[in-house]
């Protein structure tokens, strides 16, 4: 689905990201993981278009992306979260999420004004599909409450629901675990490992929680000071002696 082929990105005379090369099959979650500043965030800002590669391509089922706008590439089906939690705090979990919806809504503004029948069918749906997705991430008992009354990880969920609402075919999640206590993340895991193959086609997940990521990934793609340090399963990752160094250091002598 999602190759990036030699992707490299500068801010002046700094290297964020130096010849990065992977790709994202469907069916697939795979996690792309380092220390703070390998350049994980950097790579999935190229990735969905707010940076534009200094050098390399992004390929979408084929097609270069790299240097669209967000919006653009949102609109071919990549949808991604942000590190941040971004939820309109205002509105419910189901509001949030049917707001979202809407951007599957094929009803022209005449037709919004002056409602008839096909635009209250067309409605009915929308709010249909809206609250599966609630209850899909597990947040169908908060269907009501406003999102600023949310807890941390509740609001997590909530984001994660909101991005499903967008209608992904590559979900991207940006540390959806930041926050998240142990059981609330393991909950996590499990409903990303639901989603691939019933409601997206693959996940690129960017994450610190290694006990998560060692769950749900297929494969991991490892980054140090913005070079691709090893790809491989898990089991691999975990006893990759660059790895290891990367995030606890050289023993001393």
């Amino acid at each position: 689905m999602l190759e990036v082929d030699a992707v490299s990105k500068q801010f002046g005379g700094l290297a964020a990201l130096s010849n990065v090369s992977f790709n994202i099959q469907k069916g697939e979650i795979v996690s792309l993981i380092g220390p703070n500043g390998a350049g994980k965030t950097t790579c999935l800002n190229v990735i969905t278009g707010f940076y534009k590669p200094t050098a390399g391509q992004v390929r979408y089922l084929g097609a270069d992306v790299a240097g669209l706008a967000p919006f653009a590439i949102a609109q071919r089906g990549l949808i991604r979260t942000f590190q941040k939690t971004n939820v309109l705090k205002g509105l419910t979990v189901f509001g949030n999420v049917l707001t979202a919806r809407h951007r599957h809504g094929e009803t022209s503004l005449l037709r919004t004004v002056f409602a008839g029948k096909a635009q209250r069918i067309g409605e009915r749906r929308l709010r249909d599909e809206a609250a599966a997705i609630v209850e899909t991430v597990g947040l169908g008992n908060r269907m009501n409450a406003e999102a600023e009354s949310l807890s941390c990880g509740e609001l997590r969920l909530l984001e994660v629901a909101v991005a499903l609402s967008a209608g992904p075919d590559l979900l991207m999640l940006d540390e959806p675990a930041a926050g998240l206590n142990t059981q609330e993340a393991q909950e996590l895991g499990g409903i990303l490992k639901t989603l691939v193959g019933t409601h997206v086609q693959a996940i690129l997940l960017v994450e610190h929680n290694m006990a998560l990521v060692m769950a749900v990934s297929d494969r991991i793609v490892v980054l140090n000071f913005g070079q691709k340090l090893a790809e491989g399963a898990p089991a691999e990752i975990r006893s990759n002696p660059d790895v290891i160094e990367a995030y606890l250091g050289r023993p001393a002598a």
